[in-house]
């Protein structure tokens, strides 16, 4: 792991980044007897989530920026919006397409528990495009039904990000534009620091980064993950991040 330094004109408003390098290989998962579901239904109250697999998200090599703390991240440009939720499941979403490129995703549908930051939603549900990584071949690393197997319904998640683009870049397109959602219904997308989810584990309940592990982060991220995602709410509300 790498500190990024520079002057403001580097950083902007953030004093301090992190460079996290994930090199993943991404493991075969198997498929387990549950399937993905956009029926936009919140999760039962029998659902309670479980243990998260987060290498559904991780077919590939990549590099990103890490702020060195939640409240850095939840206060930095570009993030207009915060907000716990309830994972309900995954559906096919839209690609973007152009020479040389085909970027698949997922969209991870979930009731909206609280928004701290960002537009509210009318029906109380929120639309998280994901990037879906592609294997040998264009083949997608996971599927729809393996991201549905890894993050069961009910999960709580913490989403940071933004509003997805709706036109594509110049000289690409995308296919099914409305694809996983309702017609019109605003996606989001996270920051890839700022996707977290609360896993169950035998010790009890932790905080899990999609994209990277707590305990790789920097220090401030981690100072008591059993508190879970309504912890990780709550100290981001102190620190004035709310609505």
């Amino acid at each position: 792991m790498r500190r990024l330094t520079g002057d403001s004109s580097t950083i902007g408003t953030v004093p301090a980044l992190f460079l996290l390098r994930v090199a993943a290989v991404f493991a075969v998962l198997a498929v387990a007897a549950c399937t993905s579901s956009n029926s936009g239904k919140a999760p039962g109250p029998e659902t309670t989530g479980g243990i998260v697999d987060t290498s559904v998200f991780r077919g590939v090599d990549y590099e990103f920026v890490m702020f060195e703390t939640p409240e850095d991240m939840a206060k930095a440009k570009g993030v207009t919006t915060v907000m716990s939720a309830l994972v309900g499941g995954f559906a096919q979403g839209r690609v973007l397409a152009g020479p040389g490129i085909e970027d698949r995703h997922v969209v991870m549908w979930a009731t909206i528990r609280e928004t701290l930051e960002g537009p509210t939603s009318e029906d109380g549900s929120a639309y998280v495009e994901i990037l879906q990584p592609l294997c040998a071949g264009n083949v997608p690393c996971a599927t729809v039904e393996d991201f549905a197997a890894a993050i069961p319904a009910g999960t709580k998640v913490l989403v940071l990000g933004d509003t997805a683009a709706e036109v594509a870049p110049p000289d690409l397109r995308y296919a099914d534009n409305d694809a996983g959602r309702p017609p019109g219904a605003r996606l989001v997308r996270p920051n890839p620091g700022g996707l977290l989810f609360e896993s169950a584990t035998t010790a009890g309940r932790t905080v899990v980064g999609a994209y990277a592990k707590i305990e790789d982060m920097p220090e401030a991220w981690h100072p008591d993950p059993a508190a879970g995602i309504d912890g990780l709410t709550a100290r981001l509300k102190a620190a004035g991040v709310t609505a």
